[in-house]
């Protein structure tokens, strides 16, 4: 489970669980009950915790270290659900904490339902550009002031350290593949 992923690498790299709160935002007692799995952090604070231990977000959710070639079934794909984001993410690449070719890049499908936005916060990445491509539906990006309509087969291109906003304004569900570098999650 997540919780003890992150107490095993809190106590790997060091830190009481008062010093780790501390340096992540939150209090002691959050951090306990994260740990015990008693409850499921914000993608925010899942995001502070994996900066907090210098490691991708994504390698929280990993179950083993992929160095060679690995082929992902459908079925065996790690699916990822937060609760501030109105999407499933479904990890098509596999997972390393080290910063090898594993981490240098994820792809992830992701399905958002209809007349819905992706998250109810404005998304940014410092250091990482994403590409995403439609396979059904259409799929708005806010940018600034502009929507830029994405339909079935056509793709945008978001560079780093820029914010932005997905949202389905249509009537059914929409599908879509991103790619992300470097690793965000």
């Amino acid at each position: 489970m997540i919780g003890e992923k992150i107490k095993a690498l809190r106590k790997e790299k060091g830190y009481t669980a008062k010093e780790f709160a501390e340096k992540v935002e939150v209090t002691p007692g959050y951090i306990s009950q994260i740990e015990k799995n008693m409850i499921s952090p914000s993608l925010g604070v899942l995001m502070r915790i994996a900066d907090g231990l210098d490691i991708p977000l994504v390698s929280l959710f990993s179950q083993e270290e992929q160095e060679e070639v690995t082929v992902i079934t459908k079925d065996n794909r790690t699916k990822v659900q937060f609760a501030d984001i109105n999407m499933e993410y479904q990890f098509v690449t596999p997972f390393s904490r080290k910063m090898n070719t594993c981490t240098q890049m994820e792809m992830l499908c992701f399905r958002l339902g209809p007349k819905s936005w992706g998250s109810t916060k404005v998304q940014y990445h410092e250091e990482a550009g994403e590409c995403t491509l439609v396979l059904k539906g259409t799929l708005e990006y806010h940018i600034g002031d502009k929507i830029y309509t994405l339909n079935e087969g056509d793709s945008i291109y978001v560079p780093p350290q820029t914010y932005h906003q997905l949202y389905n304004p249509g009537e059914e569900e929409v599908e879509a593949v991103a790619a992300i570098s470097p690793a965000l999650y």
